[in-house]
């Protein structure tokens, strides 16, 4: 996952990199990305040997809804901040010494920046802990299982993930 830097920049540049899922297989599937991941970025001289790249990132991502267990795709966009500095070195380094400016060292003839952990890391911050496919709506939950009696003798629906839970404990406590 690779934006293109021009060797000599003199001025600021528009890039717009499109990535997919046979770019970089592994972190499409760890990330849950659907579809491509786009960065529209400008590229900003900032001095000799060095550039700020900034844009948005933005994709599209499968998650499970907490609530539901349902899958629902989930659209995002982000905000990207890199630092790009070339120097007399053999490979890219990413510098994690900023917490909130991914800075990159790349040798001083490549004409690219491999973003892949950026991207990875930007991704998984905006993802929602507990995501919800339809947080506006009020949440009803509709059970196929017979009703359990509540306190009040009135009939409540029982959540599917309550007999896994419960099968699992009787299988725990029949290994001792």
């Amino acid at each position: 996952m690779r934006i293109d830097i021009a060797q000599k920049l003199t001025e600021p540049e528009d890039r717009r990199a499109v990535w997919s899922h046979a770019d970089a297989p592994e972190i499409f599937d760890e990330l849950h990305l659907k579809g491509d991941l786009v960065a529209e970025v400008l590229v900003s001289p900032e001095g000799p040997g060095k550039c700020l790249v900034t844009g948005t990132l933005s994709g599209v991502q499968t998650l499970t809804c907490s609530r539901t267990l349902d899958l629902f795709d989930r659209p995002f966009t982000t905000e990207i901040v890199a630092e790009v500095e070339r120097l007399p070195i053999a490979k890219q380094e990413l510098d994690e010494d900023d917490a909130d400016v991914f800075a990159y060292k790349i040798p001083q003839g490549q004409d690219f920046v491999d973003v892949s952990e950026c991207i990875r890391q930007l991704v998984l911050l905006q993802e929602p802990v507990a995501p919800v496919k339809n947080p506006d709506e009020d949440f009803i939950f509709v059970s196929n299982n017979p009703p359990d009696e509540g306190s009040d003798g009135a009939a409540k629906p029982m959540d599917p993930r309550w007999e896994k839970l419960k099968a699992l404990k009787s299988k725990m406590e029949n290994r001792s």
